[in-house]
């Protein structure tokens, strides 16, 4: 059963809304205040985020928002607003919030909203096309198994969606899932994050405080962007991996976990691993089984489905797109891929005039995709010269004038580089 955290201040209508989302098949987590709200976000993985924007405490129906998001970016979060706060809530809109509801709301109205969110976010990965069905039986044969797998995509093709789809048809479905996006987190803060912190361990510890793998217990631990981690931090995963225990930040108690970890990347892990950049062992412990989600360029026939879904899920069932649009559509490269798609789709939606999008509705312009993926080669190859520069260097031992030599550049070519890519 799907959950939804409902956070509101006034206990009567709390309790009418506790009572219409269960009789609508909804497990509610019912709290009256922000910081209810972000104690139960530490411990449940939601669903649908249901929020007063005004309440009362230090705690605001922002506050919530952010949270909400820094948890678990894809859940839908839901704000309700008296009319003199809907400025507010529009800014919350740019925040990430995915809508908002103004009161006095009619009932039906705001379980439409909810049931259509939480359908929009789920892990239903969409299309027809024979690499995507191919995509997705292999990951279920991994599903079955309780390997460690590693999802490989660009970004913007669907690695989260994946990795909870996996989750669902795993032995773990009933335990909870937990993303973590290691990119988004700063560095100093990924290790407490992952796997807790005890009291006193750094200023504004005041209570010891579990991380992300002890709520995953017997569950799924989805680490996005698993790339991003620091060598020190690399060294503690692959600890988790092969003993399944860590130590909280500042303590010294052996903790034990048995959650399923579930990997994704948009690099090249075996590359870095040969720059020395990611432990190769760590590399091969995390990709026992791993699965590969192709770019949307390459599955181009599932471009209509995908565009139909978005419409539909998001209030905008009677848009009907023209066939100028949908050549438009399926010409363009999508460097974003399905992220981008979606976000063109939704925008153009919603300045759209009337029920039907055109080919002019659509912010894309021809070429453009091209553009995108010669300025990620150009991305690319900046990155590769770095990476040739860095090895260069480690391998001379930060002797300038023999890397120089190595790469059969002048010294002063090479001092210019070094200025110009910062490294």
């Amino acid at each position: 059963m799907d959950s939804i955290l409902l956070v509101e201040d006034k206990r009567a209508m709390r309790n009418m809304l506790t009572t219409a989302l269960r009789e609508d098949g909804w497990e509610v987590i019912p709290v009256s205040t922000g910081t209810d709200a972000l104690r139960k976000l530490e411990n449940a993985s939601p669903s649908v985020v249901l929020s007063d924007i005004c309440l009362p405490g230090e705690v605001s129906g922002m506050d919530v928002l952010r949270e909400s998001r820094r948890l678990d970016y894809a859940v839908p979060v839901i704000l309700m607003t008296a009319f003199g706060t809907v400025d507010l809530a529009v800014e919350a809109m740019k925040d990430g919030a995915r809508d908002f509801i103004t009161k006095p709301f009619d009932l039906d109205e705001l379980l439409s909203m909810v049931r259509r969110y939480s359908q929009s976010s789920g892990t239903e990965m969409v299309g027809s096309s024979e690499s995507l069905k191919a995509t997705i039986r292999r990951a279920c044969k991994g599903a079955e198994t309780e390997m460690n797998i590693l999802l490989l995509g660009e970004s913007g093709t669907g690695k989260e969606l994946l990795a909870r789809l996996i989750h669902r048809e795993s032995a773990r479905h009933d335990g909870p899932f937990v993303p973590v996006n290691c990119a988004a987190i700063p560095p100093n803060l990924l290790e407490s994050e992952l796997f807790g912190a005890e009291k006193g361990a750094y200023t504004g510890a005041d209570q010891t405080r579990p991380g992300r793998f002890e709520h995953a217990q017997g569950g799924t631990i989805f680490l996005d962007e698993v790339g991003d981690l620091e060598r020190s931090l690399q060294g503690k995963l692959l600890r988790v991996l092969q003993e399944r225990e860590y130590t909280r930040v500042g303590g010294g108690e052996i903790l034990h976990t048995s959650a399923r970890v579930i990997s994704a990347s948009n690099r090249d892990l075996g590359f870095e691993t040969e720059e020395g950049r990611f432990r190769d062992d760590l590399y091969f412990r995390i990709g026992e089984f791993p699965v590969t989600i192709s770019p949307l360029r390459d599955r181009a026939e599932d471009i209509p489905e995908l565009a139909r879904h978005f419409l539909d899920t998001s209030g905008h069932e009677r848009v009907q797109i023209t066939e100028k649009a949908m050549e438009k559509l399926l010409s363009y490269r999508w460097p974003g891929n399905v992220r981008q798609l979606r976000s063109i789709l939704l925008r153009a939606a919603a300045l759209a005039e009337g029920d039907v999008l055109d080919a002019d509705a659509l912010e894309i312009e021809d070429g453009e995709g091209s553009r995108g993926l010669l300025a990620e080669s150009a991305r690319a190859a900046r990155d590769r010269e770095i990476q040739l520069i860095r090895r260069a260097l480690r391998d001379t031992g930060g002797n300038r004038k023999k890397a120089a030599e190595m790469l059969r550049v002048s010294y002063r070519t090479l001092l210019s580089r070094l200025k110009e890519l910062e490294i």
